[in-house]
Parts: C-alpha cells; structure tokens; sequence
C-alpha cells in the first residue's frame, strides 16, 4: 500500500488554497457592490475530491450555498454562494 506522503498533502492544502482564494475574491467582489450572492467557485465534477470539504467550511462559517437557477430560460449546473 502507498502510504499518503507530505508532498500529496501539501500538493491537496495547496489546490483548497487556491480554490478559496476565488471563492473569496468573488465574494469581496459582490460585496463592494452591494450584492448579497456571488458564484461558488468550486465545481461538483471537475473539484470533486474537495467539493465536499470545501463546501462544509462555507457553511460552518455562516454562508449558504444554492443552485444557481435559472439564466435567461436555461437551468444552470452552476452554485452560487450567499449570505
């Protein structure tokens, strides 16, 4: 068996970095403008192996993540995040 070394936790530490900073980026967007949402920049598919962890820490920190609805008739596969 492979044991799970430093260099995959800190190489895993390092993408939840990065995945936070634009989610944060986005939300300090929408907050200079007023807005009470922002699109939750972490995807289901293609951030699979922390989407769930991610998403924990929003919301243990207050904000609410929902589906983004409805775009000029078409359904998006998109979340935003709110607060």
């Amino acid at each position: 068996m492979l044991e799970i070394t430093n260099e995959m936790r800190n190489a895993r530490a390092e993408r939840i970095a990065k995945i936070e900073k634009r989610i944060d980026d986005k939300i300090r967007s929408a907050v200079e403008r007023g807005e009470h949402s922002a699109y939750f920049y972490c995807d289901k598919d293609s951030d699979k192996d922390v989407y769930d962890e991610i998403r924990s820490k929003y919301e243990r920190a207050g904000y609410k993540i929902k589906p983004t609805g409805y775009i000029g008739g078409v359904w998006q596969l998109t979340e935003d995040i709110c607060w």
